[in-house]
C-alpha cells in the first residue's frame, strides 16, 4: 500500500477538541492528510457534518467514536470504527445518547461540587448554562476548565485539572467493556483499545498495579468479547519506549495494529501541524476493509 498520511483518532468541538468537524477536514487537507476518522468521546453527533465536509473536499473518511468503558476495576477508552453511518445499529446510537445524557447529569454534580471548594469570592459563579455554551456535543471536564479560566478562578486549563477537576471529579457510570464490544461488533464495527500504555484509561499502568505482564491475560479476555485491535503507535508510547511491546502483544493475539496522534489541538497543547504525522504505513486499512466487506 502506498504511503498515506492519516489520522484516525481525533476530537472536535463535539467533545473536547479545539476544531469543528468541518475545520478538521480543512486542516487535514492543508497538512496533506487524506485518510481520516473522527472519534469524539461518547458521541456520534459531529459525524454527519464531518463526513459531508470530507466528501466535499475529496478526503477519504469513515465514522468513529471513542467510548469510555468500565473494565475490571478501572476504565478504558475503546476506539470504534465503522464503514459508514448506516452501519451503526439503532441500539448503539441509543446507548451512546444515554451516555451523553449521563455526562450532562455528571456535569451538574461536578459544577455543584467545584462551586463549594473554589475560593470564597468565586463560589457559586460557575453556571451550567455557561459551561454548555462552549460545547456542541458531549459535556466534558475541559469545557468546565475553560469556563474556570474565563472566570479567573485558574490561570489555565492545566491548573483547573491539577487543583480541582481530578481531586473533585464525579465519576459517571460507563458501559461495560463487554457490552460495548458486543454492540460495536453487531454494527460490524472494529473495536480498538486506545492508548493501552498511557497514564490514564489504559491497560498498563504500573502506578495503579497494572503491570506489562498482566496485559496478555486482559487482551485475551477482551478479544473473547470482540476486541479487534490495539493502538500501538502513540505519542506517549513513543516517548516511553512501549511501541514494540504493544505491537508484539497485538501480533501475538492476531489483533490489528493502529496508530494516531490523538489530536485535540489547544486543549492538549497540540499544534495544527501535528495532525496526521503518525509514522507508520496504513496497513490497518486493508484489515478494516476485510471486516467491512
Amino acid at each position: 500500500m502506498p504511503h498515506r498520511q492519516f489520522e484516525i483518532h481525533m476530537h472536535s468541538t463535539f467533545s473536547d477538541g479545539e476544531y469543528h468537524p468541518r475545520d478538521l477536514i480543512s486542516l487535514a487537507k492543508n497538512n496533506g492528510v487524506d485518510l481520516l476518522s473522527l472519534t469524539d468521546h461518547d458521541t456520534f453527533l459531529g459525524l454527519p457534518q464531518f463526513l459531508e465536509a470530507a466528501k466535499e473536499e475529496n478526503v477519504e473518511a469513515f465514522p468513529g467514536i471513542e467510548i469510555t468503558v468500565a473494565y475490571r476495576d478501572f476504565n478504558l477508552h475503546l476506539l470504534s470504527y465503522f464503514k459508514d453511518l448506516e452501519s451503526i445499529q439503532p441500539e448503539l446510537w441509543d446507548r451512546v445518547e444515554e451516555m451523553r445524557q449521563q455526562r450532562v447529569d455528571r456535569m451538574q454534580d461536578l459544577i455543584a461540587r467545584i462551586n463549594e471548594v473554589i475560593p470564597d469570592r468565586f463560589q457559586g459563579s460557575i453556571k451550567m448554562e455557561n459551561v454548555e455554551r462552549a460545547c456542541e456535543g458531549v459535556l466534558a471536564r475541559p469545557h468546565l476548565a475553560a469556563e474556570m479560566v474565563r472566570l479567573g478562578i485558574v490561570k489555565d486549563r492545566r491548573e483547573a485539572f491539577e487543583l480541582y477537576l481530578v481531586k473533585y471529579n464525579v465519576e459517571k457510570k460507563n458501559l461495560t467493556a463487554q457490552e460495548a464490544l458486543e454492540l460495536v461488533r453487531r454494527s460490524n464495527g472494529i473495536p480498538v483499545i486506545a492508548h493501552p500504555g498511557e497514564r490514564t484509561y489504559s491497560l498498563v499502568n504500573a502506578q495503579k498495579g497494572r503491570l506489562p505482564e498482566n496485559a496478555p491475560a486482559m487482551v485475551e479476555e477482551l478479544k473473547a468479547h470482540g476486541l479487534m485491535g490495539l493502538e500501538c503507535v502513540y505519542p506517549y508510547h513513543e516517548k516511553t519506549g512501549q511501541v514494540e511491546f504493544f505491537k508484539n502483544l497485538a501480533n501475538s493475539f492476531g489483533l490489528i495494529i493502529t496508530g494516531s496522534r490523538d489530536f485535540h489541538g489547544a486543549p492538549t497543547n497540540q499544534r495544527p501541524g501535528l495532525l496526521g504525522t503518525t509514522n507508520m504505513e496504513p496497513d490497518w486499512l486493508d484489515a478494516f476493509r476485510l471486516v467491512w466487506g
